[in-house]
């Protein structure tokens, strides 16, 4: 159709036409962008490390930039800086007097100052209420029945004896032999011989018709812990424990065999008596009244009595065991009747021939043991040093608080070691040494009773220590003899040998050798009995506890006794300080390892080893169940492989990270360095983050305190670890179908490790 005036117009709607920029602009805006980036890359390689670790969305910076002393010069200073007189001076300040727990609030001032007097600024007293008991009064003696009347055939003196030789054992406020958290009573009662009071001892006098209800139990220490004899005497209706040492666990040295006793020699004095906590420590430690929460004025109060015993206990040495022992003679089985433990050692040439009992109805025992139960403040010294990398912390700990006057050996012997390693890293401050990740120094209070001071810390801060803590370092007994005997996470188990690499061994026999050299190498799994317990079981942070142990020859240790002294350390226990040395500058080298290389020092392919061996070790418990129920560990062993094959991927990624963080990195590349630096910052957060995989929020079955599914102490054991717990606590009782269950709450726990690392 021909358009004309009057034809309609069709109006089509086109989209505006895109701006157009000139040439010289956009030129002008990439020189500007792609200026800016080299402006900053010129910022991130020349701004050192101190302004860095001020700058919160920076933290991966100072994995490269550092300044100050280098980590050779820091080793060096940890290395020449501890000394046998400094060492036997801080032992001496911290055995002088008693510090039971809960008292002596003038060391823990001391220990503050003596801190910020080498550098530590940062050092404050941290203060939980806890509930906890002091001795009143006690009585253990021997009765006749006669008639109507009752004849005393032996009273105890409960009391250790005072000795000439040793200064400490004669102060007026020695404190007495007790028990800590025992229950007060009187009970008048015929008393059985149970051995070590072990759980499998308390059932062979069940299969062997020894009536135990209502009775009193005479036990010897050693092999459990002591809390544990205490209830199991209690669930089986016994009304009192009492516990002494035998020279069974002196080996070789007993003067049987020919040494002296204490003081002339090197074997225990008879007079020794053992103190100690009997709280239920594999059931929870931490103050009883508050599991799980820290123990703060006006926190709420539980019934403390599932974790405390009801009926009294007191501890007692072998001399003083000895009438008790000889007035079974003739009642009841024989020790041999059991098996070769149940007899003592070296007590049969003093009329001792080993009968279990019960004793005749008209011998009796009569055990008396009064306790004051308060809420008191204990007091926690922690000491900060903080690094460039603020969320990634190194914690040194160890406990201040003895049974006695002394403590050389526990805990002091540690405190001294910590100490000098305190004014250690002192001196490298001062020498211009800035550390690369946080460290926290503690000095904890009320171990003894139950771990309480790091109990409460770690239940007090167990959001941030989620959250920044890498890993925690304890030493409890520095030193009691010449055996090394570290017990630790698989994950420490490289830094160990690297720290074990660098000091000489003391021992003056093999010259030029280190402790590595000399050691077998063996590391221990993590049980309980110290401070590491919240930071392992309950926080999940990977931990170490190690000290030089009595060897086969070496003089007994008087553990928790009054002779466990200033004077016996000096005399018998390491008499030229050397091992005191070798025991701080392993623990600083740990700790410097941890802290300044810019790869956290873990190895998470030892773990997965670990997890197999471990998985191995408990395998033959598998045939307590049933029959008709048996229990695969084939899915387990399947996860334990993935992890190990991820593990080793790992490892070898966050190695390749530190050989490349040590290469030149021309300027204009500035962005490989920047992506190297976030990639360690991603490692380093797994590796931090790898043990928190292993726990379980429910915790184990009766036990929930403990969250982790590989490590916890024995259930009747106590101080010994066990792995894996809720499969083995499932095959002791027989429980295909818990054992089933658990084994799926651990593979989970497997498949999150194994997710974090892939």
């Amino acid at each position: 159709m021909p358009i004309t005036e009057r034809t309609p117009l069709l109006v089509v709607q086109l989209a505006p036409r895109p701006r157009r920029y000139t040439h010289h602009t956009l030129r002008r805006c990439c020189t500007f962008i792609l200026g800016s980036l080299l402006v900053v890359a010129v910022i991130l390689f020349l701004i050192p490390a101190s302004v860095w670790k001020y700058v919160p969305w920076a933290y991966p910076f100072p994995y490269a930039y550092r300044d100050g002393l280098s980590y050779g010069e820091l080793q060096a200073i940890l290395q020449n800086t501890p000394s046998p007189e400094k060492l036997r001076e801080w032992s001496n300040y911290y055995t002088a007097g008693p510090h039971l727990a809960g008292k002596n609030f003038s060391q823990v001032l001391w220990t503050r100052e003596k801190w910020k007097e080498f550098g530590v600024e940062d050092t404050n007293i941290i203060t939980y209420d806890i509930y906890i008991n002091y001795p009143l009064d006690h009585r253990l003696a021997l009765l006749k029945k006669k008639g109507n009347w009752t004849e005393v055939t032996y009273e105890a003196t409960l009391e250790e004896d005072i000795l000439q030789e040793d200064h400490t054992t004669g102060l007026p406020d020695r404190i007495p032999t007790f028990h800590g958290y025992s229950a007060s009573g009187n009970v008048t009662a015929q008393y059985v011989y149970a051995n070590f009071g072990m759980y499998n001892d308390f059932e062979d006098l069940i299969k062997a018709n020894v009536s135990l209800e209502g009775k009193i139990a005479l036990i010897k220490y050693g092999h459990i812990f002591r809390g544990l004899k205490v209830k199991r005497a209690q669930e089986l209706g016994m009304v009192g424990v009492v516990l002494y040492s035998d020279p069974q666990e002196d080996g070789e040295i007993t003067e049987l065999n020919g040494y002296e006793a204490y003081p002339k020699g090197p074997a225990r004095n008879p007079s020794a008596v053992q103190r100690g906590s009997v709280q239920f420590l594999s059931f929870a430690p931490g103050d009883p009244t508050t599991p799980g929460y820290p123990s703060k004025p006006g926190c709420p109060r539980q019934d403390p009595h599932d974790y405390i015993p009801s009926i009294p206990s007191i501890p007692i040495s072998y001399k003083e065991a000895l009438p008790l022992l000889k007035a079974l003679n003739g009642h009841g089985p024989r020790a041999s009747d059991f098996n070769e433990y149940w007899h003592g050692g070296g007590l049969a040439h003093k009329g001792v021939r080993y009968n279990i009992g019960p004793s005749p109805e008209d011998v009796v025992v009569n055990l008396y043991n009064q306790q004051e139960y308060i809420t008191t403040p204990l007091w926690n010294v922690i000491g900060v040093i903080k690094g460039s990398v603020p969320d990634e912390v190194i914690i040194l700990g160890n406990h201040r608080d003895a049974w006695v006057a002394g403590g050389a050996g526990d805990p002091n012997g540690g405190s001294a070691a910590l100490t000098e390693i305190v004014r250690s890293f002192g001196e490298a401050l001062e020498a211009g040494w800035r550390p690369l990740r946080t460290i926290v120094f503690a000095s904890w209070d009320g171990e003894e009773y139950g771990l309480l001071g790091s109990t409460e810390w770690v239940e007090d801060n167990l959001s941030w220590l989620f959250r920044t803590n890498v890993a925690y370092l304890n030493v409890d007994v520095a030193t009691v003899g010449t055996h090394f005997n570290p017990r630790a996470s698989p994950l420490l188990n490289k830094a160990l040998y690297e720290a074990t690499s660098l000091v000489q061994s003391p021992n003056q026999t093999v010259k030029g050798q280190t402790i590595r050299d000399v050691w077998d190498g063996r590391i221990g799994t993590m049980g309980s009995g110290s401070d590491f317990t919240a930071f392992q079981d309950f926080a999940g942070v990977a931990s170490i506890d190690f000290g030089f142990q009595r060897g086969p020859k070496d003089p007994v240790y008087h553990y928790h006794s009054n002779y466990d002294s200033f004077d016996w350390m000096d005399r018998y226990g390491d008499p030229d300080w050397h091992y005191q040395v070798a025991c701080a500058e392993i623990w600083s080298l740990l700790a410097a390892f941890l802290i300044e290389t810019p790869v956290i020092g873990f190895n998470t392919t030892d773990y997965a080893i670990g997890l197999q061996e471990y998985l191995d070790s408990i395998k033959p418990l598998a045939e307590n169940l049933p029959e008709n129920k048996r229990f695969s560990f084939q899915p387990l062993e399947k996860s334990i492989k993935n992890l190990h094959n991820v593990a080793v991927a790992f490892d070898a990624y966050a190695a390749d990270l530190s050989v490349r963080l040590g290469e030149d990195i021309p300027w204009y590349l500035w962005w490989k360095k920047i992506k190297l630096l976030f990639e360690i910052r991603g490692v380093n957060n797994k590796y931090k983050s790898l043990e928190r995989k292993f726990l379980y929020d429910k915790g184990l079955d009766g036990r929930n305190w403990f969250k982790h599914v590989v490590f916890a102490p024995g259930l009747w054991t106590g101080y010994s670890g066990a792995t894996y717990p809720g499969l083995v606590e499932s095959f002791g009782a027989g429980d295909s179908e818990n054992a089933e269950r658990w084994s799926v709450i651990i593979q989970k726990r497997l498949e999150a490790a194994i997710e974090l690392l892939s």
